[in-house]
């Protein structure tokens, strides 16, 4: 029996979008609002930081693997580095845009039905000729939606990397963005199945077109991949048994110390090792959700959260519902 203690899993923050709408109209435009984020804080999607700026959304839809914000963008503006990875659709007439991707440049015009793909982590600035506000669809996928789509068409998802692009031409993804807007437009029960599908696809055109190597040699900080392996599994079966285990435990599985394991899987998998925790136990819980009557509170406990709460915010933050309505879709 190890004398170890189990790793807390803190629980995410978020901005009040009100005080951030107070700010924007203090300031009066979007780039002060962007700056008055700590880093620290993560930051889901544009709506939560320029309220003012969203026409239409999905939040109030049930939608679990993504969510589409209708939005009126300024010429000038900048986004964070997000949680989330973003596309951006046009829909408004053609307009000539310069606009940096953490540090690729682009500067083109671009037109309707043209695609901006800004992976989690990456900052975007944007400044357009044309003066006045420009109509665009942003549509938000979780990197674990991205991860989980990968593992299912056989890719190796601890390898791989969403790639930034401009101004993008793909009949595929714009087919599938115009039909989410459509639903965000004429939102009703049975198509919020029909957005969690076409969020899969979506997520399956950017793993199988958009992605790329990552270069996880142990000597640049990763993991081998037999370690990685190992890892994961002893994670998932102790998880599948309902039992916590710590980091440093499966640190130890794996013959690693604490903290080169940490870095090295993060590095690896592109997410910490109690990150990557925190999305098994959610969808060890969407299993149970699904397949059995157990109250919330004891799925809660059973998927290995501390409490209720802290189960459906955490819940909320990577599925896009609560596990109620979760439940009542499934």
């Amino acid at each position: 029996m190890r004398g170890l203690t189990n790793v807390q899993i803190q629980q995410s923050t978020y901005l009040p979008a009100t005080t951030l709408e107070a700010t924007a109209k203090e300031r009066g435009n979007w780039e002060s609002v962007s700056r008055l984020i700590p880093a620290q804080v993560p930051v889901s999607d544009l709506s939560v930081i320029y309220p003012e700026a969203v026409v239409t959304s999905s939040e109030s839809l049930g939608w679990q693997n993504l969510r589409a914000i209708q939005m009126q963008q300024p010429s000038e503006w900048t986004m964070p580095p997000l949680e989330n990875h973003c596309l951006i659709i046009q829909l408004g007439p053609p307009v000539t845009v310069s606009a940096r991707i953490d540090r690729n440049r682009f500067e083109q015009s671009l037109q309707p039905g043209e695609i901006t793909i800004v992976p989690a982590g990456m900052a975007l600035e944007w400044t357009q000729q044309e003066t006045g506000t420009n109509e665009a669809l942003h549509l938000y996928l979780h990197p674990h939606v991205v991860r989980t789509t990968a593992e299912s068409i056989d890719f190796d998802c601890a390898h791989i990397s969403i790639e930034p692009r401009f101004g993008l031409r793909d009949e595929h993804l714009n087919h599938i963005a115009l039909s989410l807007y459509c639903e965000l437009k004429e939102a009703n029960v049975i198509g919020r199945v029909y957005a969690d599908s076409l969020a899969k696809l979506l997520a399956m055109q950017l793993v199988r077109r958009y992605s790329y190597l990552k270069d996880v040699h142990v000597s640049r900080g990763g993991i081998a991949p037999r370690k990685l392996r190992k890892a994961i599994e002893f994670i998932k079966a102790n998880l599948e048994k309902e039992q916590t285990v710590a980091l440093a435990v499966v640190a130890e599985e794996v013959q690693m110390s604490y903290f080169h394991f940490s870095r090295a899987f993060k590095q690896s998998m592109g997410v910490s090792p109690n990150v990557y925790m925190i999305e098994q136990r959610v969808e060890r819980a969407k299993k149970l959700l699904s397949d059995t009557d157990l109250p919330i509170a004891d799925i809660a406990l059973r998927a290995g959260f501390a409490s209720q709460s802290h189960f459906t915010t955490t819940f909320r933050r990577l599925a896009w519902t609560t596990p109620k309505a979760f439940r009542e879709m499934a």
